[in-house]
């Protein structure tokens, strides 16, 4: 691929060109201070794709001169004039936002989400009471968040016409799929978390995009939902 920065142009070496779409671009503060990357966002496919940095790349490989200030570089000095302005202990993270029942939302860090998927409603099989799916060669459980964090639900809902919408969370060799009601969005938050009524699986609540949002504790529902099935994995850094 021929890139040009700064008026410079420049080839990049790629094993292959897949396809070109348009993105809504997310930032991501794990990946402040790494200046080949201005964020990141969500294929249709529901992989989380790293955003290249043109300007970062191009200093990296000694191409420019590094007095060029990156996207991403401003974007960390503004950030950090942020953090330094906003409240102490909130730390920015980014996070999924999702739909639990007709009012409910919750909060998921993006860090521990492994994939986000939709399926049709008919992937979902039972095997000794369980609910679970094939997917990518392994029968993986499939754990409801409504059943975990109790929410209202719509009576007039034609459930067996709805697909289902499933962030597919992973701990070593294990992966496990919780079935939201709607994904909403992904934000960078400086969430300032209070426990209102503590809820096993529910850090806390804090506000965003002006509603009162759940903060989950992902690993915690999935031990609590399957027993012994993360037994001797490490909760992933983050989590």
């Amino acid at each position: 691929m021929v890139l040009q920065a700064e008026s410079r142009p420049f080839g990049l070496v790629v094993d292959a060109i897949l396809d070109t779409v348009e993105i809504v671009v997310k930032p991501l503060g794990q990946l402040k201070g790494i200046d080949i990357y201005s964020g990141a966002t969500i294929m249709g496919d529901g992989r989380v794709a790293l955003i290249l940095d043109v300007l970062g790349l191009a200093q990296r490989a000694q191409v420019i001169a590094e007095g060029g200030e990156s996207a991403l570089s401003e974007a960390g000095v503004e950030a950090n004039r942020g953090e330094a302005g906003g409240e102490a202990g909130c730390d920015r993270q980014t996070l999924l936002l999702a739909e639990n029942g007709l009012e409910g939302r919750v909060a998921i860090p993006l860090a521990i989400v492994a994939r986000l998927e939709e399926f049709p409603r008919s992937v979902i099989e039972r095997a000794g009471g369980q609910e679970v799916m094939q997917y990518r060669g392994q029968i993986i459980p499939l754990v409801r968040l409504s059943q975990i964090v109790p929410a209202t639900s719509d009576p007039d809902a034609d459930d067996q016409g709805r697909s289902i919408q499933v962030v597919v969370y992973s701990e070593g060799q294990k992966t496990v799929g919780l079935i939201i009601d709607r994904i909403v969005d992904i934000v960078e938050e400086r969430a300032q978390v209070e426990s209102l009524a503590p809820r096993a699986g529910v850090v806390g609540s804090f506000v965003t995009q002006r509603q009162v949002t759940d903060l989950l504790d992902l690993p915690t529902i999935v031990r609590a939902a399957v027993p012994g099935l993360l037994e001797g994995t490490e909760r992933p850094e983050g989590a």
